[in-house]
């Protein structure tokens, strides 16, 4: 037995790290990907806007995947009809992949008319993902907090985003392989570099949530995983530094890249955008720039 019924979720782009949180800190972007989602007699996939011709469309399709794993998990066995419209682009570190596995998900719990469990939603997310920092602020909304509890389950805290700041995200034209990003990354990092890191997550953190952004800039600053990831996002460093001298609070490479991303104000944004998308232009790299609000609320259902 098969329900007509197609269910609209849209759920955000997210950035990751934030410069110092490495794995643990995120926040999502008002920019998302839509997802319309049924019950069917047979896989139907159809995917449109960003990853046309490359995403698969059919049952190996991500979002689809996802939304198969929480049916299962319901006791539903059958299939899908899934109707992708892209938005993020793809493999730029802005949590593409995240928002497919979290919009596959809500889609399914609301069309086998589940209780909006994000737990479970989380729970499966990371699953599938691997790691919770992008998926967690795609599912809560918000700048997100993952930590593990002491039972070893992996959760997330989400606190309200910064009211007055938003995200200019300059966005180069070729894609970062996250696979790619980790392997590039030492095993063992000298313990300095470890409480340096802890030190900072902390005050950008608290900075981002009390408004004091005085110092954000130099609380953003992290020495785990930006400096091994700088060859794979050539320019890295200078989009950064022309951001930042342009009036960003603060600027970092943007989960694995190939994005980088400030944080400014709006009345600022503007001219910060212009500065970083100036970089690709004297060195003849193109970069496409957007300015975005951050999210409130994460993935939810429209219709």
């Amino acid at each position: 037995m098969t329900d007509s019924r197609m269910v609209t979720v849209e759920a955000p782009a997210t950035t990751a790290n934030l410069g110092p949180g490495f794995d643990c800190l995120g926040i999502a972007l008002g920019l998302y990907n839509r997802v319309q989602l049924r019950q069917a007699a047979r896989p139907v996939v159809e995917v449109f806007g960003e990853g046309v011709g490359s995403l698969p469309e059919d049952s190996t399709n991500l979002t689809y995947r996802a939304a198969q794993m929480l049916g299962e998990q319901m006791g539903y066995l059958g299939h899908w009809h899934l109707i992708q419209r892209n938005r993020i682009p793809l493999a730029r570190g802005m949590g593409s992949s995240s928002a497919a596995i979290v919009g596959g998900i809500v889609a399914a719990q609301a069309v086998l008319g589940c209780e909006a469990d994000r737990d479970t939603a989380l729970e499966l997310a990371i699953h599938i993902e691997g790691h919770a920092d992008n998926v967690a602020p795609a599912l809560f909304g918000g700048l997100t907090i993952c930590f593990q509890q002491r039972d070893g389950t992996r959760t997330a805290l989400s606190l309200p985003p910064p009211s007055d700041l938003v995200a200019v995200v300059a966005i180069p034209d070729f894609q970062v392989n996250t696979t790619d990003a980790r392997a590039a990354m030492p095993e063992q990092v000298p313990l300095s570099d470890a409480v340096f890191n802890l030190s900072q997550t902390a005050a950008t953190v608290a900075m981002l949530t009390t408004g004091q952004y005085d110092l954000l800039a130099d609380a953003m600053c992290d020495r785990l995983h930006q400096p091994y990831r700088a060859h794979l996002v050539p320019g890295m460093d200078e989009i950064i530094a022309t951001a930042l001298a342009a009036g960003a609070r603060g600027a970092a490479l943007s989960g694995s890249g190939s994005t980088i991303i400030a944080l400014a104000s709006p009345a600022e944004a503007e001219q910060v955008q212009t500065a970083m998308l100036q970089v690709g232009l004297d060195t003849t790299r193109h970069l496409a720039g957007m300015i975005l609000p951050f999210d409130h609320e994460g993935a939810r259902v429209v219709r």
